[in-house]
This record gives structure tokens, C-alpha cells and sequence, in this order.
């Protein structure tokens, strides 16, 4: 696959009801990658780095390798879980620190972009989402919002793309996510941000105990993708492909690893049996 960074327009976009985000992102299987081999790579590549890319800089928060947030995802689908093979999905995602939207993704198309449309809650509804991402409460603001057709909202570009009406979703897996992120400069400018992603996953519909660890499958990968708000000013530079393909490939050679195209839905519902 040769990545090339989407040149529609500016890879975040704000629109009346949704934004837009055109992602570019590259991910390496990190199952058999422990967190210490892990930070040994990171705390040694940015020296490695500097060779080709000598304006390049690696930043992190102090906290984030002891303390990685917790997201939870919540995946929907139709009885028959027709998005799950397409490669698109439909989802809400939440931190109770930050944030909680839905969002409709594309497939990932030839040149490792994903388009995203999203909607972002606020007040009591995304108050509601972050305390309680899968309750009954949080599932009839996102199958209210999915449903409506006076606004452009991911369900309607779910339909759009798909032939899918949104209103026949409902939840189908669960995934709670801790995730350790560093960041990538050039030129002072930011362009990069990857993460190692440690995920947990749950099967919505079954009868299983939710609260029984036992019940949810684990797997994790490094995603290097690009920084969600880059500066149009920089996107096109042929450095910031190339730095997202040094990573990798270092990541590779290093760990004896390999790129992954299928999404979290996929690998996480193939992992319960499910796909």
C-alpha cells in the first residue's frame, strides 16, 4: 500500500452538526510486545531518528506511561452484524475526562486513509455517555441521534454508504482501550501521533457477566497515524510519510512484527468468536 496523505482538504474539518476527520494510519500488531521492550524502542528512537529526520522531536506527557487514559468504545450493528465485514464501523467513544461522540468511519481505502464523521456530545448527553457508555440511558441518545433525518448525523452517512438504516442498530461490542501516546514534530510543527493501544473486549449480546474479566478478550497494537490537527501548512511534506514508514519498519525489524488492516471491530469480534 502506498500512503499518501488525503489532499481533499484539511484533515480536521468543522461542520454545522458533524466534523470531519481524514485519518492516515498505519498499525502494527503488539500482542506479543510487553510495555518495558516497548518504552525501550521509544526511549531510544528519537536519537535514531534524528539521523534522517534532523528537525524531528518526540514528546509525551509526564503521566501518560503510568496512568494511560481508559477510553470505552461502543460498537453498533444490525442483527446480522452487516458492517462488521465491510471495514467500516459505527460507534460512540468516551474518556469521563475528556470526551464522548459517535462516529460513522469508512474503510480504510488504498492509500491508508479512513474518513471519519463525527458528532460530538455535550452536556447531559455526554455526561451520560462517559458515566455510563453502555447503559440503557446512553443507548437511547445514540439510537435518537442515529435515527434523526433532519440533520447530517453518522447514521445518515452510514445509510449513505452502505444502504444500512441506522435505526435497525443497536450494540454489538464493547471495548475498553488504555492507551500510552507520544507525539512527533518536524520542523516545530506537530504531524504525528502514535500510540501502543491495549484493548479489552466484550460481547454486547451474550448472557456473560460483564464484570468477569475472564469474559473479555485482550489484544494490542501500536498505531502510528497522523496528527489529527496538522497544519495544512506541513500534511504534504514528503517527511511526514516517510517518518510514518521509518516507525514502522523499526517497529518491525525490532519486535519481528507485522502491519494490520483489519480494524478493532474485526480483530476484537473475531477474537469472541464472532467474525
Amino acid at each position: 500500500m502506498a500512503l499518501v496523505v488525503d489532499s481533499e482538504g484539511s484533515i480536521h474539518e468543522k461542520h454545522d452538526e458533524y466534523n470531519v476527520f481524514r485519518q492516515l494510519a498505519v498499525k502494527v500488531v503488539a500482542d506479543n510486545i510487553n510495555d518495558h521492550d516497548y518504552y525501550e524502542w521509544l526511549d531510544t528512537i528519537p536519537a535514531t531518528t534524528k539521523i534522517d529526520f534532523p528537525t524531528s522531536e518526540f514528546k509525551e506527557r509526564d503521566w501518560v506511561r503510568d496512568n494511560p487514559p481508559l477510553n470505552t468504545a461502543v460498537y453498533y450493528d444490525t442483527d446480522n452484524y452487516d458492517i462488521l465485514p465491510t471495514g467500516a464501523l459505527l460507534r460512540t467513544s468516551c474518556s469521563k475526562l475528556t470526551h464522548a461522540f459517535c462516529a460513522f468511519k469508512m474503510p480504510e481505502d488504498d492509500t491508508g486513509n479512513r474518513l471519519d464523521r463525527r458528532h460530538v456530545f455535550e452536556g447531559l448527553e455526554k455526561s451520560t455517555i462517559q458515566n455510563d457508555p453502555a447503559g440503557d440511558k446512553s443507548i437511547s441518545i445514540v439510537k435518537g441521534l442515529i435515527s434523526r433525518k433532519d440533520i447530517d448525523q453518522p447514521g445518515t452517512f452510514l445509510e449513505k454508504a452502505t444502504g444500512i438504516d441506522a435505526s435497525t442498530l443497536h450494540p454489538a461490542m464493547i471495548l475498553r482501550g488504555h492507551r500510552t501516546t507520544f507525539y512527533v514534530l518536524l520542523d516545530g510543527y506537530d504531524v504525528l501521533r502514535c500510540s501502543i493501544d491495549r484493548s479489552a473486549v466484550f460481547n454486547f449480546r451474550s448472557d456473560a457477566d460483564q464484570e468477569d474479566e475472564s469474559n473479555w478478550k485482550k489484544f494490542r497494537e501500536i498505531e502510528l497515524s497522523l496528527y489529527p490537527r496538522i497544519s495544512d501548512k506541513i500534511k504534504n511534506d514528503p517527511r511526514v510519510i516517510q517518518l510514518i514508514e521509518y516507525l514502522r519498519d523499526s517497529l518491525i525489524h525490532k519486535f519481528n512484527t507485522n502491519v494490520i488492516y483489519e480494524i478493532k471491530y474485526q480483530r476484537g469480534m473475531k477474537l469472541l468468536g464472532l467474525y
